[in-house]
This record gives structure tokens, sequence and C-alpha cells, in this order.
């Protein structure tokens, strides 16, 4: 994925400052000064030196040179990879996902962290287990609950109250969407997580299930949403992404401050299968960033630090 347009702003006014350090060296220095005194001495403008063109042609030098020696500038290395991005003339490395990570290496995330609404949760970082956000608050929308027998849901609170001003727009466009999890616990994440490997093998299990502590649930601002077109009726399925409300959800849940977290084609990086159901919340500004970006939450911390 490519740099976002600040990025590729600043990486190119970087790019041309560093060919301008290039040219205009003690060299270059020194052909502009013995220009400018063959100028003084000789008026005829039909002899003039085109200065431009020595610079041209020292530039044209220089990269004939360094093609010859078979060295690769620094430049040509940041265009041979787009992922590497520069701020105020420092390179920073290409990301690295977490997508293959081990979890048992996971650092933990603080208290304080993990109540961050960019806290972010996958391979490479988790949550303790008796982590639990201290803002939870009853979501009123349309839910279920498998497999409890019950439709309460809980999220933080700027998150709740985000998730029924998305249910409200959508009911008011005639979809009908249903809350199908919200927050978990760590140990309601471990029963979810063993149901996985029960059915599936750990291997898979890990593939389509948040190992406990490595959830986006446990931090209350996670939401699996269904709705009955798919007659699955609170069951999740990747077949969502084609009902109106799936398409809906994938177009405008940035406006209420919710993203994708694992979108397709992304399995590698977040090392979660696609899933259209599974929305997050990060707020309105970055949520509408990551969209217009074509992101992932790890690479819009990436590139703003």
């Amino acid at each position: 994925m490519g740099m976002d347009a600040a990025t590729q702003k600043k990486y190119e006014a970087w790019k041309r400052r560093k060919v301008l350090k290039r040219l205009i060296g003690p060299g270059i220095i020194l052909i502009v000064a013995m220009i400018l005194g063959l100028r003084s001495c000789r008026r005829d403008e039909s002899q003039e030196i085109d200065t431009e063109n020595m610079l041209d042609t020292h530039s044209d030098s220089l990269t004939d040179a360094t093609e010859e020696s078979g060295l690769v500038t620094t430049d040509e290395a940041t265009e041979a990879d787009p992922t590497v991005a520069t701020d105020n003339d420092q390179i920073r490395e290409p990301i690295v996902f977490c997508g293959a990570s081990e979890p048992e290496d996971a650092d933990i995330l603080s208290h304080e962290a993990a109540l961050s609404y960019l806290a972010l949760v996958n391979r490479c970082y988790r949550l303790a287990s008796d982590f639990s956000p201290d803002d939870l608050s009853t979501v009123n929308v349309a839910g279920v609950n498998f497999p409890f027998g019950n439709d309460v849901h809980q999220l933080r609170e700027t998150a709740a109250r985000a998730l029924e001003d998305l249910f409200q727009e959508a009911d008011a466009n005639g979809l009908e969407l249903i809350m199908s999890s919200g927050y978990r616990s760590y140990d309601l994440q471990v029963f979810f997580h063993n149901q996985a490997i029960d059915s599936h093998g750990v291997e898979v299990a890990r593939r389509i299930s948040a190992i406990p502590g490595h959830s986006e649930h446990q931090l209350g601002l996670a939401v699996d949403l269904t709705t009955p077109v798919l007659e699955v009726y609170g069951w999740l399925h990747e077949d969502f992404s084609t009902t109106p409300e799936g398409i809906w959800i994938n177009e405008n849940a940035h406006y209420f401050g919710f993203i994708l977290s694992f979108p397709p084609s992304r399995e590698e990086d977040t090392g979660i299968i696609y899933e259209p159901w599974h929305i997050r919340y990060v707020g309105v500004e970055v949520a509408t960033e990551i969209v217009n970006n074509g992101q992932i939450l790890e690479e819009f911390l990436w590139y703003n630090n």
C-alpha cells in the first residue's frame, strides 16, 4: 500500500532537498564562482556560460558515475520501496505487520494505553487478563447474543452512542442491522476461542477467532453485526458483505467513527480472515483518514507516529 497524500508530499520535498544537497557541493560552488568571474570579465552575452546547463551536466555526470559503480542512491532505494516514509529528512523503515507473529511473545499494554481509542491489539500487543474499561454502557440497538439467550450488549460510552447513531441512520435508509457482539471480557473470549479450537483446530481457530487478550472486543470498542437478510439470524458470515446492510456499512461506517478491522486481502498483515461484520471504533477523524487512504489501523499509527 502506498503512502498517503501528506506523507507523499513530505517525501517529494525531501527528495528535492536531497538532490540539491548532492549537486551543490564544494565543486559546484567553485564552478559557479568561476562562471561569475568570467561573466564579469566578458560582457559579450553571446559568450555567457549557461549555469543551469552546467549544473545539469554535472548532475548527469554524477548519475552516470553512480550507475557505473553499481551503487544505489538513497532516493532510488526509497523509490524502490513505496512503504518507506520520510519525516524531517529521517527515513523510516517499512511497516512490519504482526500477522505472522507469535501471540505468546506479544507485549502487554498498560491499562492507560488500553484505554486509548487507538489502542492496537493484535499478535504483537495484548491486553492483561484483568483489563476492562470503566465506562462500559449498554447499547440501545436491536441485538442478539448467542448462545446466551438475550440481546444486551455493551461498549464504551462514546462508542455506544456512535453505534446508536449508526443504527438510526441505517434504519432511515431502510436497512435492518443487528448487533451480535460488543464488549467481551477476557474469560468470555476464552470461551469463544476454545469453541473455535474444538470445531476447527488450533491453526484455523487463530485465523477466525482472536486469542484471549488479543481481541478488540475486550477493548469495548469492537462490534459484530449481522442482518436477518442472511437467513442465519445472529450468525456471522462473509456473505454479509454482499447484503445491502453490509455494503452500506462498508461505505458509511467511518462517518460514525468505525472502521473494518479485518478488510479483504489483509489476512497476511492482520492474522485474521476477512470479517465484513467486524467494525471497531476509532473516532470519526481517524476513521475517515484510514478509509480514504485504504489503510488498516497499524498503517495509520505508523504513518502518524
